[in-house]
């Protein structure tokens, strides 16, 4: 077998895509016209039975696109549009959102009449009344059964479902699995059709393959190792475009893809330069199915390798060589690399990461399993289960093949609710909710505060938590997914749709955001209220309302005199710790719609700046409108070093938030290139000090600053936003400018 050369030909194919996408927006009026006309003759359908109308419209009646220079098939034309990061609320273009589009119920206004007014107060911040991006195809069912048998299997159950609402998921599963076969075959007469008038031998050579790949996988099981990696990318792409979601995760692909390599090796079939150039291919998609000059939060595209396999044997092979290599040989932004780390993890495995960390390259996070599994375990999710979960959009988890999870919607703000409950008069949300805070007033001490803190911190977290309930109930009729569906463990067994609790487990998280700022808030109203007596609880109200007009003397003192979260002072980390603990169980255990309940997490996207505008001067010393902190990091004006960042989580009990709590490292640019060990202790110190997920970003303030005057010098300079890679002249000027700010802090 010949592979492409990919250093010979990527530019090639980054020409055949520029002039495909040339087209976009794509004209589908005809097929949406199909559509439309189906629902007239049929007003009375089901939402299911509407779902698959779009499947059958779009396999049958949409352009497929093969590219000559490009080793896998995937491209199907719908009207989505080429930087389509994944679905949201409102409908984006394409056919997957007709659905969406044809509700006359008036949900959306609903929606947004309920959440923009407390996203214009920083009170949450959301556009999406359930996760609409940020998922994982269930690669390995279709690997092991492919259409076909889940076709099948859907089909066997059908006979003994008698309740109608199961039998139409059924129904539609069977549908989906049809319209996905005929599609895969329309691949395969694609390739012939463009193999009539090919010349060179190359390029027919891998049409040939092609064809023969689509006549048969993933109509049935992959049995090779081009079949199986193709199959990954060739999911993500018809879930994008099928399912009206983001499927964000490309997948665990060195453990999975591992026995068919040794197997092809074996047989001959493959050698080891020729899979290293299809993993190479394979990286290379997102950067190029992407216009990476207008991608200003990233792609939503992950992959993830390393950590464990269901039995707890660690990962690590010449997969995830060939994966590390290939971002280190051409520098790719994205997809987003995972690399998990596992008990027992070689030290070739971590001096690897720890050389792609020195590249500067800044595509990287890494994460703990033994704490993320941990809290998956507690959260009663079986061993094997848990080991093999996978991440993505920015770092949130979700166990692979088993488990719908809705996570990236929603981010709450506990800085701006105890400005809330301070000053109560001032925010319509405690009558629009009809929930009655204790007051902060005349407390006798700081635990009778604390305690008032948190019951009112519940009731608000309660309160938003019934509404995104009442909203995803609304799921089911809007957009339902038996694609999707028929591959993860539950749906079939259950006949639901993951919509309806179909999936084996069925979380929800809501992401807190700015954690350091509000422990430090707290613990400034212990130290200076309560313990020390330096400021009265009427002059610290006093401060907060004026935004400290006039009294920079004392914000100064809050700000720099009273210990902050970071540091290693006794009494700080006692407070932490209790914090972390108590948050933990504010946001989490309460039930979702689909059988399953919410879980923590401490990551914010870029949530610690789009909550500040309208979140005023806080204990800290903080004025109004300046920058939350970021993950689990300390707040941006803490002077702390990265070592002592990490020893404060020692004490944290981080398996109590399985939806992630994730901390920033900025290193400056002396590090990079330096060795590669050096970032290897960082990894292994994180891990030992018990943290969960956390970024690296290199960076070079002087470049930084030379990129804001004169970016057509820098265009391919890449930097780590919050949990996702971009070139920084893609970004807005805000962004870029918080982002300086913190390269200048870390070298100076």
């Amino acid at each position: 077998m010949h592979t492409l050369r990919f250093a010979d030909e990527y530019d090639a194919f980054m020409e055949e895509l520029d002039a495909h996408y040339r087209r976009f927006p794509a004209d589908v009026s005809r097929q949406e016209r199909m559509l439309d006309d189906k629902l007239k003759a049929f007003p009375q359908a089901s939402p299911l039975k509407k779902k698959t109308w779009i499947y059958q419209v779009i396999a049958s009646e949409c352009e497929v696109k093969v590219f000559r220079h490009c080793p896998f098939y995937f491209e199907v034309v719908t009207g989505r549009i080429r930087n389509s990061v994944g679905a949201a609320y409102p409908p984006i273009p394409g056919l997957d959102s007709w659905l969406m589009r044809t509700d006359r119920s008036g949900f959306l206004e609903k929606f947004q009449g309920w959440a923009g007014p407390y996203m214009e107060e920083d009170i949450i911040d959301s556009t999406m009344y359930m996760d609409c991006a940020h998922h994982a195809m269930g690669v390995e069912a279709v690997l092991k059964h492919g259409f076909a048998g889940i076709k099948r299997a859907a089909e066997e159950k059908l006979c003994h479902v008698t309740e109608a609402q199961g039998r139409d998921f059924l129904e539609s599963v069977i549908a989906a699995q049809d319209s996905l076969i005929t599609l895969t075959k329309r691949f395969a007469k694609k390739a012939e059709e463009i193999l009539e008038n090919e010349a060179c031998p190359e390029v027919r050579e891998r049409l040939m393959r092609i064809s023969r790949g689509a006549q048969k996988c993933p109509i049935y099981p992959a049995e090779t190792f081009y079949e199986a990696l193709n199959t990954f990318w060739y999911l993500r792409e018809i879930g994008n475009s099928f399912e009206s979601l983001g499927f964000a995760i490309l997948g665990h692909i060195d453990r999975i893809l591992e026995k068919y390599y040794t197997r092809d090796l074996e047989a001959g079939i493959i050698t080891r330069e020729e899979a290293k150039e299809l993993i190479t291919w394979f990286v290379a998609l997102t950067d190029a199915r992407w216009d990476l000059g207008d991608t200003p939060y990233g792609t939503n595209t992950s992959l993830n390798i390393g950590g464990c396999d269901a039995e707890g044997k660690p990962v690590f092979n010449d997969i995830t060589r060939f994966v590390i290599e290939a971002y280190l040989e051409y520098r790719f932004v994205n997809p987003k690399l995972q690399a998990r780390f596992s008990k027992g993890a070689p030290d070739a495995y971590y001096s690897l990461v720890g050389k792609l960390a020195a590249s500067g390259t800044n595509v990287l996070s890494v994460f703990n399993d033994e704490v993320l599994i941990k809290g998956f375990m507690d959260k009663g999710k079986e061993l094997q289960d848990a080991r093999l979960y996978v991440s993505g959009g920015c770092q949130e988890p979700v166990l692979a093949n088993t488990e719908f999870g809705s996570r990236a919607f929603c981010y709450l703000n506990p800085s701006k609710y105890l400005l809330m409950m301070i000053f109560p008069s001032q925010y319509a949300f405690f009558e629009q909710e009809r929930i009655v805070p204790i007051s902060l007033e005349w407390c006798r001490d700081f635990e009778e505060f604390y305690a008032r803190v948190f019951y009112n911190l519940k009731l608000i977290v309660n309160a938003v938590t019934w509404h995104y309930n009442e909203f995803e109930n609304f799921w089911k009729y809007y957009n339902p997914c038996p694609l999707y569906s028929s591959t993860i463990e539950g749906c079939i067994e259950k006949a639901r749709d993951v919509s309806e609790g179909g999936a084996k487990y069925n979380g929800n998280t809501f992401a807190v955001s700015g954690i350091g700022t509000f422990i430090d808030s707290m613990y400034a109203i212990y130290k200076s209220v309560f313990a020390d007596k330096k400021i009265s609880w009427e002059a610290m109200k006093e401060l907060l309302a004026t935004n400290f007009e006039g009294e920079e003397q004392i914000r100064l003192w809050l700000k720099n005199k009273v210990a902050k979260y970071g540091k290693d002072e006794d009494e700080i980390k006692e407070l932490t710790k209790r914090i972390y603990d108590d948050m933990s169980v504010i946001v989490s255990g309460m039930p979702n719609t689909r059988g399953g309940q919410y879980e923590a997490a401490l990551w914010s996207f870029y949530g610690y700046e789009w909550l500040k505008a309208k979140t005023g001067a806080t204990p800290n010393g903080r004025k109004g409108g300046e920058s939350l902190s970021r993950g689990i990091n300390p707040a941006e004006d803490v002077n702390t070093t990265i070592a002592q960042m990490v020893h404060s989580l020692a004490d944290i009990d981080l398996s109590k938030y399985p939806g992630t709590a994730v901390m920033y490292f900025e290193m400056p640019l002396t590090l990079a290139g330096c060795d590669e060990k050096v970032f290897e202790s960082l990894i292994r110190y994180f891990q030992k000090c018990g943290g969960n997920v956390f970024d690296f970003d290199v960076v070079d303030a002087a470049a930084l600053e030379d990129a804001l005057k004169n970016p057509h010098r820098h265009q391919n300079l890449v930097v780590r936003v919050c949990g996702y890679s971009a070139r920084f002249v893609t970004l807005d000027r805000e962004m870029q400018i918080e982002i300086v700010n913190r390269a200048k802090r870390i070298a100076g």
